[in-house]
């Protein structure tokens, strides 16, 4: 029998430490009552976000909320899925997402995994299972196929410099010049899969 995963109140709920199961394929969040996980806050919308379920994953998405939703501190712009341990914020509200499955790391990571594929030779980006179109600028591509190939380390600045600017390296590639890079590439593919490593670099999800 498969174990569910559950929410776990961390704040703005009154009620610390209650556990809410994730039975359901589709649990929504938001104020109105008609919601499975009910949301008690003046920053909360009706139908404010969804958790849904599918192949053992489970994923976040946010529902055009007013306030919007915040993932482990990062505004959800697309679906995400979520990792063990992960927050969930909504207005005040804080919640833990738990997945008992976690420990069976091995078929989940492959599953996640695929959603995001590089291929070097081909230059294409796969995406959900289809090729990302229009296709990543040339220094897009190669700055997220360095880290891509680097996948759960973290990467310096300087290192992406090297990467992406070969020909500059006789002149200063500066870290706003990275940065800039870094942002255009996660508006392409969302920003849950590239991670800040503050004062040092970014690092490509695992999951």
């Amino acid at each position: 029998m498969t174990s569910v995963a559950r929410l776990v109140v961390r704040a703005g709920m009154g009620r610390v430490g209650q556990e809410i199961l994730l039975a359901d394929d589709v649990t929504t969040l938001g104020r109105a009552a008609s919601c499975q996980v009910v949301i008690d806050d003046d920053f909360a919308s009706r139908r404010h976000a969804q958790i849904v379920r599918r192949d053992e994953i489970y994923w976040l998405r946010d529902l055009d909320s007013k306030n919007g939703t915040l993932l482990d501190n990062e505004p959800v712009t697309a679906e995400t899925p979520l990792a063990d341990g992960a927050e969930i914020r909504i207005g005040s509200v804080i919640l833990r997402f738990v997945d008992p499955a976690a420990t069976r790391t091995q078929p989940n990571l492959a599953a996640v995994e695929t959603l995001l594929r590089v291929e070097a030779n081909a230059r294409q980006v796969w995406l959900h299972g289809e090729v990302l179109t229009p296709p990543l600028t040339a220094k897009q591509f190669d700055l997220l196929l360095y880290l891509y190939q680097r996948t759960g380390e973290a990467v310096s600045k300087d290192e992406l410099a090297a990467a992406v600017w070969p020909e500059d390296q006789s002149e200063a590639v500066y870290d706003y010049q990275v940065d800039k890079m870094v942002s255009r590439v996660r508006e392409r593919i969302g920003k849950e899969w590239i991670e800040t490593v503050w004062g040092y670099g970014y690092r490509l999800r695992r999951e």
